[in-house]
């Protein structure tokens, strides 16, 4: 198991002395009674209870610590005031609060580490609890399996402020990220965001007022379904992105999602990526290969409900990096149900499509590379059965011959994606 050494005799010393934070025997673990007859009911499953006080983070930092794989550390009902970074180290440990409306964890005062918690260990699950007002990102993963965030919550209470943390959920160069049940508001960069991972499952999640409502990052087989995006910048991102260890994201199924209303004044810092994105963005694939956005309700995103784009130096900032591969092929957009997409379209997408207003429900860059064949179609971004969707594909690189709205140029199909379960 891996722990901190400097911190290791103080909580041992905690544990052993703070009947308010744990108990002792296995009994008592496995039957939720009292630690002899003086300490608190500890909760059935539970290894180590921490309730609010002055010395609750080194409470929790050392229950957390000392806890075994596949063992529970519970927070009790209040408000947890921290000033640091919350640390778990330990693989196979679960840190679960008494609900998500129940268990606070307050940054707000927070003076030491650049995130509210950071997970090392694999196997490590977070639930039934909220993180709120971290100066950094709330709950980060680096380079870790299998980690679950259950029933969380992460929230700045400012609307449009720079001063909030950049992402909320920040699983980065993981192996099996679950993602459910789950509430980002606020973020200045993206609310759920997954980076440079694989294996990836978001479900059953709500994010609003972010700048990215969720964002794909380099990331390959992730599933996101049945999530409610609304009120963002940009409601679901699909990108890759140059300069990275991880290059050739792809393969996100999108399916039974509501993306509507996304058009909030985009408040990212300036010089990200993120902070180009216009308002009005339902879906954006950017550089990013054999996607699928099937069976979603995307409506009322003024710019567009989907956008497909090659990443350009005229739109996004110059790169160095020979192997990044700059083009969105392969993807397949259907069956989609749109509705009250373009209809004030942002100067960006204006710029592009030749000022034309109302915009389109559906729209892609046209594209293609031109050191690749695609004489069987697999290359081929496909917008088959959407309805009455509008569509317009603005020929940015004059590929081919002009702007278009003709739909049968992109009637195509592609061999849907199974996606996680």
């Amino acid at each position: 198991m891996k722990r901190s050494s400097a911190l290791f005799m103080g909580s041992v010393l905690v544990l052993g002395l703070c009947a308010s934070c744990s108990t002792s025997g296995a009994d008592t673990e496995e039957s939720g009674t009292t630690d002899g007859d003086t300490g608190p009911v500890l909760p059935e499953g539970c290894a180590a209870l921490v309730e609010p006080g002055e010395e609750a983070f080194t409470e929790l930092l050392g229950a957390l610590m000392d806890a075994q794989p596949g063992q529970t550390v519970c927070m009790s009902e209040g408000t947890f005031n921290f000033v640091d970074e919350l640390s778990i180290s330990g693989d196979g440990v679960t840190l679960r609060g008494a609900g998500r409306d129940k268990t606070i964890l307050d940054f707000s005062g927070q003076t030491v580490g650049a995130n509210g918690v950071k997970i090392t260990g694999d196997d490590v699950t977070i639930t039934a609890l909220t993180v709120q007002e971290t100066p950094g990102d709330g709950i980060r993963g680096d380079e870790v399996k299998n980690i679950t965030y259950d029933d969380v919550a992460v929230k700045w209470a400012a609307q449009g402020s720079l001063e909030n943390g950049a992402y909320g959920f920040y699983p980065v160069g993981c192996d099996g990220v679950t993602i459910r049940r789950s509430l980002v508001v606020g973020a200045r960069d993206a609310g759920i965001y997954v980076g440079q991972s694989k294996n990836v499952l978001v479900e059953d999640s709500e994010a609003y007022a972010n700048v990215a409502g969720v964002e794909f990052e380099n990331t390959t087989d992730a599933t996101i379904r049945r999530c409610h995006a609304h009120d963002n910048t940009a409601g679901i991102l699909i990108f890759n992105l140059p300069g990275l260890p991880v290059k050739d994201g792809k393969r996100t199924l999108a399916y039974d999602n509501i993306v509507e209303n996304n058009n909030i004044p985009n408040f990212g810092e300036p010089g990200t990526v993120v902070a180009q994105v216009p308002p009005g963005i339902g879906f954006m694939i950017l550089a990013a290969d054999s996607n699928e956005i099937r069976d979603n309700q995307i409506s009322g995103n003024i710019s567009t409900g989907v956008v497909i784009v090659h990443y350009s130096s005229d739109l996004f900032e110059a790169y160095d990096d020979a192997e990044f591969d700059i083009y969105a092929q392969g993807n397949y957009i259907h069956d989609n149900t749109f509705s009250g997409n373009g209809t004030m379209p942002a100067d960006l997408i204006l710029g592009v499509t030749a000022g034309k207003t109302p915009g389109a429900d559906m729209l892609l860059d046209g594209c293609v590379d031109p050191d690749l064949a695609n004489a069987d179609g697999a290359l081929s971004n496909c917008f088959p059965g959407n309805g009455a969707a509008t569509f317009l594909n603005f020929d940015l690189c004059q590929d081919n011959g002009g702007m278009t709205e003709d739909l049968e140029t992109v009637n195509c199909m592609h061999t849907p994606l199974v996606g996680r379960t």
